[in-house]
């Protein structure tokens, strides 16, 4: 049965949207989650390094650089999706203001938790933007041992800084942007929990 009402036909193609952007972002999040493991893995060696250059920098830091490339570990990998993500924020906040200019998303209706996709202030949508960004973050580190990864912890600190951050632009911008990156952040929330799923089932087999 197809959608005739306009405010859902609206909706809907911003939810498929974020979620067939989402499924071609998998491979650069896989990216992540495995620079993050092999960072994880490298950190006793980066400690010792650190104790026995204590007092040479310059050293402590050629020698890091040294243990990264000999495990084909790269400084930036955590960081790769953030680099393309937020990017692609900002091109469809310049895209939904210039929708609402037009006048095509104004009195747009979608689910009752929003009544206009043009209107802003929607504070529903900003609380389900703060909430999903930190479960998405939580979730994506829950096998990390983030306290021994000083990369992954300072990747937390970001990522709660900009759930606040991001919170404030759901509130101040049109429900329309907010419907987007709040569908991404469940779809990262359920990528990580299947990932994580698969993770265990993979060492389970192992032990046995």
């Amino acid at each position: 049965m197809f959608v005739t009402d306009p405010g859902s036909q609206w909706g809907l193609a911003i939810v498929l949207f974020t979620i067939l952007f989402n499924i071609l972002m998998l491979p650069v999040n896989l990216t992540q989650i495995k620079s993050m493991k092999k960072q994880q893995a490298i950190q006793p060696e980066l400690a010792k390094l650190q104790a026995k250059y204590k007092n040479d920098p310059q050293k402590m830091q050629e020698m890091q650089m040294k243990l990264y490339k000999d495990n084909n570990v790269s400084m930036f990998g955590g960081c790769l999706p953030l680099l393309i993500t937020y990017p692609i924020f900002i091109a469809m906040f310049g895209v939904f203001r210039q929708l609402v200019a037009e006048g095509k998303l104004t009195g747009m209706g979608f689910t009752f938790l929003i009544p206009d996709l043009a209107a802003n202030h929607n504070i529903i949508l900003s609380v389900l933007s703060v909430l999903t960004m930190l479960l998405s973050t939580y979730i994506s580190t829950m096998r990390t041992k983030v306290a021994d990864n000083p990369a992954a912890a300072s990747a937390n600190r970001m990522q709660y800084a900009m759930a606040a951050l991001f919170g404030w632009i759901t509130y101040t911008s049109n429900s329309a942007l907010g419907l987007y990156w709040i569908t991404g952040n469940i779809f990262r929330i359920f990528q990580y929990l299947v990932i994580n799923e698969l993770e265990k089932k993979k060492e389970a087999q192992i032990i046995k």
